[in-house]
């Protein structure tokens, strides 16, 4: 048997897990690829593909890795205790791996296979949820423990004069609405209070990234209208709503592979880029009257409507702008890729106003001890159960 021989004969599943977890931790998850994966073990790329079919499948394999490291601390005088005490063993196993959030997420459905989410839901079994509602809790814990809390925003943060924020949809999200909030807002972002269903979103300083793989209707999340902001829906995604009326908008760009998105514009302070990959389907931006648009629309474009201007294929780059656009110092540019799907643009009348920045008092923080969202889950649990058996 040859050298090379041997190493193939050699290579297993947990082999390559373990080397691609160390890959991950050195590179980062941009950095796995077969190829690179191939390189670390010392054989061939395509022996890779005896032990997994694509990358989806060696991402699965990652996420069960993580979770069958996670260590299930010693059973608790109480199910809350052994929910708070087997949170906390995820929490710690995401943090000890590299991009573990990103894995995670990007394979949700290795979370409800795992042997933590069994047993957390067994815990909420033991306080007196049903299965169903046990399981829904499980999910939302674990991922609360993946993605990590939101740190707290400074109050400087909010006042005049800060720079951008941006925000991402991220990949495999559906359903995501992000709207203004009130102009008294504090924070850099907020759930509705009357929101039943909110976006998932985690905050990394001035980065806010939003990942709803579930549930019906719409997930909304608020943003400060005080703040200007740079949106990115990041492929694949699904039925997007940026209700940007109210707020200061400064860049908008959306990857190959988004699909069903709406935007409500306001009018644009400067020059606002707005880009829209090859790739995308069914974008309607609707933007404030009398805002200003150029427009550029590459070949091969297919069903355009640009206010009263429509065709069914772009057959060569089209350059379109709105009435007085070349002259005005506030307006939007945008570009519309090759291979782009049913776009259209025309005006609306905003019914919200954006709200100007001065310097805001701040209120004072309310005395007592904070909670973790993990806390108030859980005392939801504890009041559920405790409603039930009256």
């Amino acid at each position: 048997m040859s050298p090379e021989e041997e190493k193939q004969r050699g290579l297993t599943r947990e082999r390559l897990v373990e080397a691609a977890l160390r890959l991950v931790n050195e590179e980062g998850l941009d950095g796995l690829s077969m190829r690179a994966l191939a390189d670390k073990l010392d054989v061939k790329a395509a022996s890779l593909y005896w032990h997994v079919r694509d990358r989806r499948e060696l991402l699965e394999l990652l996420a069960e890795g993580i979770l069958e490291g996670i260590r299930r601390p010693r059973r608790g005088a109480s199910w809350r205790q052994e929910v708070v005490a087997m949170s906390a063993a995820v929490r710690r196993r995401v943090a000890a791996q590299k991009d573990a959030d990103r894995i995670l997420m990007e394979v949700p459905e290795a979370l409800g296979r795992s042997d933590v989410f069994k047993a957390l839901a067994a815990s909420l079994r033991t306080a007196g949820l049903r299965s169903a509602e046990a399981a829904d809790v499980t999910l939302m814990v674990i991922a609360y423990m993946v993605a990590g809390e939101a740190p707290a925003v400074e109050p400087a943060d909010v006042r005049a004069g800060a720079g951008p924020a941006s925000i991402a949809i991220d990949s495999g999200s559906r359903g995501v609405m992000l709207r203004a909030g009130p102009p008294d807002m504090q924070a850099l972002i907020r759930v509705p209070p009357d929101q039943s269903s909110a976006a998932p979103a985690v905050v990394r300083g001035e980065q806010v990234v939003v990942r709803r793989l579930r549930g019906v209707g719409r997930g909304e999340i608020e943003l400060n209208p005080r703040r200007p902001w740079k949106f990115k829906v990041q492929a694949p995604t699904w039925n997007t709503v940026l209700d940007a009326a109210g707020l200061d908008v400064r860049e908008i760009w959306v990857d190959s592979g988004a699909l069903n998105l709406v935007c409500f514009l306001p009018e644009p302070r400067g020059v606002v880029p707005i880009h829209i990959s090859s790739g995308v389907v069914n974008v309607a931006l609707h933007r404030a009257r009398g805002a200003s648009v150029i427009a550029v629309v590459h070949t091969g474009a297919l069903k355009l409507k640009l206010d009263d201007y429509s065709t069914r294929v772009a057959l060569s780059d089209i350059h379109w702008q709105s009435p007085g656009a070349l002259e005005a110092r506030d307006r939007y540019e945008l570009d519309v890729s090759s291979g782009v799907v049913d776009f259209k643009l025309d005006t609306y009348t905003p019914k919200v106003e954006r709200v100007e920045a001065p310097p805001v008092e701040l209120e004072p923080e309310p005395k007592g001890k904070s909670a973790s969202a993990l806390d108030i889950l859980l005392d939801g649990v504890e009041a559920r159960v405790k409603l039930r058996s009256r």
